[in-house]
């Protein structure tokens, strides 16, 4: 359409917006932001959901009790005080005509979205009615409640008391964090040692399918630091991203092979000893002894031991005064034993740059200089994404073979090293926020399984209540989650909007944005070194309610309210009730004091985790070697070919086109699908494909296209994209159906779990991407 970053938030296209709403002329809602404050305006601080990375803090005007104009918040530390488009699209956003106005029930099928209003509390006794009926009959774990990554307030203190089974993140952006908590104990999402920051101290970063300019707007400026401090950024991705074109190399690889090229670069390691023997003796499991018969680490006393070289003995393997041996031949009561050191520099043997060319299609040489660039040339950082090498059937292999490369070239605990994610601005200087105590006898379910499986085996499950559109975003195979729904007891789905998921409900809660609610304050979250809290901007619009009110009202007609906080700064007061050094002197009311937003108590200089050698791992070493994964073979990672997106599948023959769902600048997620402002840039899902794949088809760009496989179909336009590796396509994720042709892109994706998932820390993920399509013109289109 033309239109320009400057365009988009000019006066008349805002007007257009905020007019298409119903809502007064242009002239009396915008002005220049420096015009001098009207009597009659009010200003109101809050910030974006945790949906949305940048977590920015807004300055809200409101005039004659509407929202009129979004500004950055000062935050203390002044690089943060930004906004990107999509939070200037909340302005147009909040007034959606897709809000939903009151309780609605269903009168059509599960998945038609035909209702008709009622009022809250015929919606809150029905749902009440029937969570009891169910518990009785059935136990707490028949309820479970799931909320989308976009809610501010999960209510897990009401599946608690229900004794209902509760997840808040399974299945997505976890594939790779499984694998790296194997090796370094990485938390969820698996963050990055150090803060983004600290980039400006790396030598060389290579980010592995990160579209980080897109994905992390207002964290670019850290990327445009480095690069002038002279880091050497490489985009390792199949397609030629909006970050690729600011990087210094891009590598582009076969899809879903990520992990031989690492491989290979280890193999390199070990090849021209670049790696760092002292700092693998102190502080991995490098010297650790694996035994022959069994494949276990070698235990003695209950310990694990290591070759002492100083003492020419086995030694406990943190006793004091050690010089552990990382290679050797030893035996202990008749059996053999390796080095971890030895037997990883033996597992990786065969997997050079040779052998990795013939299967990523990069250039061996390339991979040689990718190798000696990422060893030798200083502190180096790995930083991958979500949207793209996470989402494949085998995604742990890569976090564990990535974690073991930054930990032979000793860049973990260092100054400009790191590997992990780094979106959303993770890690940085936090502090654990407390949770409301509840009485002791209210104990949630465990999950019985990871919430991926719900659709796919038998399970307790009867009634399921949903916080965000879950279903459009969380799980793929659309056609097997329908499936499961429409077999459910009761649906139950608390969003602001109708989507996907609202269209499966039996009941449907109207919630709020986060600039609507009815009390003084809301929540509290911890964001980059600073902690922010939610003031009120206005009423709830028509009859919307938070889901804190909601929870509490739920609560009361189950007979439950006495137990939960009475209003929100009950809770946070709760929540700040902790002795941690970063919070000291932080209270709602000092927060209420300084425009809702502060820095922790802590060091100005970037967050840099494990700098004291010690992690979240159980002998608090970096693990290289994985006694949980021996059933399945992989004490360390190997490569294997994805399940499904593999030349080598049978199936490829039939569907020999590769689909991915990567993140966008556009949306978070399923988030903004709706933002008018936003839609005039880009106003449906587009089939991107390159043009020779496109021309073998017999496809025009414009063209209308369907997508399918043996799961399902979708149809939207195909555009050509010539950035698109051949043999790939793609469709961003997260748009809702109403805006494709016919279907929705997770018709088509696929939903198997791999059994080694399951033994690991955040579960199996589900390999959106390693999915196999065909495309052909549809049907009578033009």
């Amino acid at each position: 359409m033309g239109l320009s970053r400057r365009t988009f938030i000019k006066a008349g296209l805002a007007g257009a917006a905020l007019g298409a709403c119903g809502l007064p002329p242009v002239s009396k809602w915008l002005r220049p932001s420096d015009a001098a404050a009207d009597p009659q305006e009010k200003v109101a601080y809050t910030y974006h959901p945790p949906n949305c990375g940048g977590r920015c803090s807004f300055k809200c005007t409101v005039k004659d009790g509407r929202l009129v104009k979004l500004e950055p918040n000062e935050w203390p530390d002044k690089r943060h005080s930004l906004i990107c488009l999509r939070g200037l699209s909340e302005l147009e956003r909040v007034y959606s005509p897709d809000r939903i106005k009151t309780p609605l029930k269903r009168i059509g099928e599960r998945g038609e979205g035909k209702f008709v209003p009622i009022s809250w509390d015929e919606a809150l006794t029905t749902v009440a009615n029937k969570l009891k009926e169910l518990k009785d009959k059935h136990g707490g774990k028949s309820i479970y409640l799931k909320a989308s990554s976009g809610v501010e307030h999960p209510m897990f203190l009401l599946a608690q008391m229900l004794g209902a089974q509760f997840t808040n993140h399974a299945g997505i952006d976890i594939g790779l964090s499984g694998g790296l908590h194997q090796i370094t104990g990485a938390g969820l999402f698996g963050p990055m040692n150090n803060e983004v920051t600290d980039w400006v101290n790396s030598k060389t970063i290579l980010l592995i399918g990160n579209n980080f300019l897109e994905t992390s707007m207002t964290d670019a400026q850290f990327f445009y630091d480095a690069k002038e401090a002279g880091a050497r950024i490489i985009s390792i991705d199949p397609a030629y991203s909006t970050t690729t074109t600011r990087c210094d190399q891009w590598i582009s690889l076969r899809p879903g092979t990520d992990t031989a090229l690492i491989l290979a670069l280890i193999n390199q390691v070990f090849a021209n000893k670049w790696y760092n023997e002292d700092y693998l003796r102190k502080n991995s499991t490098a010297p650790f002894l694996i035994r022959e018969d069994d494949k276990k680490l070698f235990k003695a006393g209950g310990k694990f031991q290591v070759w002492d070289k100083n003492s020419g003995a086995f030694r406990p393997y943190d006793a004091p005064g050690l010089q552990p041996e990382l290679e050797g031949g030893f035996a202990a009561d008749g059996v053999k034993l390796q080095t971890v050191f030895a037997a990883l520099k033996e597992h990786t043997a065969n997997n050079t740059p040779a052998w990795a060319a013939k299967i990523t299609e990069v250039p061996e040489q390339v991979i040689r200089d990718l190798a000696k660039q990422y060893a030798t040339s200083g502190p180096a950082v790995i930083a991958w994404g979500w949207g793209g090498p996470d989402k494949w059937y085998h995604a742990d292999s890569l976090g564990r073979a990535g974690g073991i490369l930054a930990a032979l070239t000793g860049n973990i605990g260092r100054v400009g090293g790191g590997v992990g994610s780094c979106n959303h601005h993770l890690p940085g200087w936090a502090a654990p926020l407390k949770g409301w105590p509840l009485p002791k006898q209210f104990v949630p379910a465990k999950p019985e399984m990871p919430a991926t499986d719900f659709p796919q085996k038998a399970n307790s499950v009867r009634a399921v209540i949903i916080q965000g559109n879950s279903l459009n975003q969380w799980l793929a195979n659309a056609h097997q989650t329908a499936a499961w729904l429409k077999k459910l007891d009761l649906v139950v789905v608390v969003d602001i909007f109708q989507n996907d998921t609202v269209n499966y409900a039996d009941i449907v809660l109207p919630t709020c944005t986060n600039f609507e609610m009815e009390y003084d304050s809301y929540n509290l979250q911890i964001r980059r070194n600073h902690i922010m809290m939610m003031q009120k901007v206005i009423d709830p619009l028509f009859e919307s309610k938070t889901d804190f009110r909601i929870e509490l009202e739920l609560a009361g007609k189950l007979g439950l309210a006495e137990h939960l906080p009475k209003t929100p700064a009950d809770l946070n007061r709760a929540r700040l009730a902790n002795p941690a050094p970063p919070l000291k002197g932080i209270t709602v009311e000092s927060l209420k004091a300084n425009r809702y937003i502060q820095r922790l108590n802590a060091p100005m200089a970037p967050f840099r985790g494990n700098m004291d050698q010690v992690y979240a791992t159980p002998t608090k070493k970096i693990e290289l070697y994985s006694e949980v994964l021996l059933p399945f073979g992989a004490g360390f990672p190997s490569y294997e070919e994805p399940q499904e997106a593999s030349p080598h599948n049978p199936l490829f023959k039939k569907y020999p086109l590769q689909f991915s769902q990567a993140h966008t600048r556009y949306r978070a997620h399923s988030s903004f699908s709706n933002a008018r402002w936003i839609l005039q840039l880009i106003k449906e899902p587009r089939v991107e494909m390159n043009p020779r794949d496109a021309q073998q088809r017999g496809l025009k760009n414009g063209d209308l296209v369907e997508v399918f496989n043996d799961r399902g179909k979708f149809q939207a336009r195909y555009q050509a994209t010539p950035e698109m590796r051949p043999g790939s396509i793609r469709v961003s994720e997260g748009w809702w159906s109403k805006y494709f042709a016919a279907g929705n892109s997770q018709n088509v994706t696929n939903n198997a779990n791999n059994p080694r998932g399951y033994p690991l820390s955040h579960g199996p993920v589900i390999p959106f991407n390693d999915t196999l399509v065909e495309v052909k013109k549809a049907g009578g289109a033009n």
